[in-house]
């Protein structure tokens, strides 16, 4: 590389800054529905729509643009994904139809993407092996903070300017984030050949989409067939990418790098918990326990908080020790947490909550930038942008699963009766998926113990490197 080492420092720090907008912004984006709601006058369904067609396009398009950072120029791909994300965040500020916010933010999940699977494979050209647990750490800890202070900051905002500055705001976090990586970064585009099997990306991106949306709208009578249909969609997509030649994910590679496969598994499992727990509890405090709707934001940020400040640390004792150990003890904590949560009651105190967050933050901050780093160098540099986009593809389908686990659990054992008029019904349900959480964790435990005498993440591309 033409860089100069201290050019190199500058732009990974600057990436790394670039982190927290974009999650300040899907945070804050839910304190601000209920007042773009009223205003715009948008129903419920299509309140949840704006924030789950984000999702949805997120998911369907990780694994292209994985392939796309691979083939072509990661530094202009991440380059243009900010400049077009925060055009996007600038216009939602400005319309006022509920359509055309949904389609929007359908094009900032997919533009999302290009940052999402870019960043850490530009991370990982421009690092050393032995720092990258540092860095991870850094990228994961600003975007926690990030994610924490969206609501409060969104909530502020609100109250006194209106939905629209939420935007605008969020618009100008982006844009001084990405000033330096636009004026430090150079450019070298290179068209990609043969980046993507089209049949693939379409079956993918149709699989993804109605699997997402057949699970926010269970209640109604198409929801569980699209839920099915994009279960199926999904098995076709496997059973397509073993046949053939330039498949857009690669299934004989991932069963080939034990220690790749084995991170994203855990992950996925782990990733349960992070939508399903924080849902519950939420539920908890304020129907069973009675506390108004800031107080419970301020009592469930307690993991967010610890994840900010846990995940550098941890990033930095995994450049020291194996990733794989830090990670496991990662899950143990969440092992620890669910086992805490099994135990809530109608008369469980606030101390009793507040030791499952702590053992969640605790957890996903010590698990999340050793996993990473592992499962970044396990691929190789020449695979990065595909490793970071299964990285977060893992994430996106452990965090749906915790949200199929509560929404039907929810609808066995409330059907359509609203859940504050049954408290004492509520408890057993968070109980029960407390239980299904615990195996999950337990599960990604017995796998990250398996693979703790195999081969470190980091030991391919080292001796690669050397």
């Amino acid at each position: 590389m033409s860089d100069s080492p201290s050019s190199n420092r500058l732009l990974v720090w600057a990436i790394v800054a670039s982190q927290f907008g974009p999650p300040f912004m899907f945070s804050g984006v839910a304190v601000a529905l209920p007042s773009m709601g009223h205003e715009l006058g948008l129903s419920a369904t299509e309140l949840s729509l704006i924030e789950t067609t984000f999702l949805a396009s997120a998911t369907a398009f990780l694994l292209p643009a994985g392939k796309l950072a691979d083939a072509s120029d990661r530094r202009s791909m991440f380059r243009w994904g900010l400049m077009v994300f925060a055009a996007l965040t600038f216009a939602i500020g400005l319309v006022s139809d509920g359509g055309a916010i949904v389609v929007l933010r359908f094009l900032q999940g997919m533009v999302s993407t290009l940052c999402a699977a870019a960043g850490p494979a530009l991370l990982v050209e421009l690092v050393p092996p032995s720092q990258r647990g540092k860095v991870f750490g850094a990228v994961l800890g600003v975007a926690y903070a990030g994610l924490s202070l969206g609501p409060l900051c969104a909530g502020w905002i609100v109250a006194h300017l209106g939905w629209r500055a939420v935007f605008f705001f969020g618009t100008g976090l982006i844009v001084v984030g990405a000033l330096p990586v636009l004026l430090g970064m150079r450019s070298k585009w290179r068209r990609p050949e043969r980046w993507v099997h089209v049949p693939s990306l379409l079956l993918l991106v149709a699989a993804i989409l109605a699997a997402v949306f057949g699970s926010a709208a269970l209640q109604t009578a198409w929801g569980p067939w699209a839920l099915g249909g994009g279960g199926a969609a999904l098995v076709l997509f496997v059973f397509m990418q073993l046949r053939v030649q330039t498949p857009l994910l690669d299934v004989r590679e991932l069963v080939r790098n034990a220690p790749l496969g084995r991170a994203l598994l855990v992950q996925l499992l782990l990733y349960l918990n992070a939508y399903c727990a924080i849902f519950m509890l939420s539920l908890f405090l304020q129907v069973v326990r009675g506390m108004a709707p800031p107080d419970a934001g301020l009592v469930l940020g307690i993991g967010s908080v610890l994840m900010t400040i846990v995940a550098p640390f941890a990033g930095r004792l995994a450049d020291k020790v194996r990733p794989t150990a830090v990670a496991a003890c990662g899950v143990v904590a969440i092992v620890v947490s669910s086992s805490f949560g099994t135990q809530l009651d109608a008369t469980s105190g606030l101390w009793h909550v507040a030791a499952v967050l702590i053992a969640q933050g605790i957890g996903f901050g010590l698990f999340s930038s050793p996993n990473l780093t592992s499962i970044m160098s396990s691929a190789g540099e020449h695979r990065s942008g595909m490793a970071s986009a299964l990285a977060a593809q893992s994430r996106g389908i452990g965090m749906f699963c915790g949200m199929g686990v509560t929404a039907a659990m929810i609808a066995l054992d409330f059907g359509s009766a609203p859940v504050a008029e049954h408290p004492e019904r509520f408890v057993g349900t968070m109980r029960a998926a407390y239980a299904v959480l615990l195996g999950s964790s337990t599960l990604a435990l017995v796998v990250a113990l398996v693979g703790r005498r195999g081969r470190d993440g980091r030991k391919p591309l080292e001796s690669g490197a050397a």
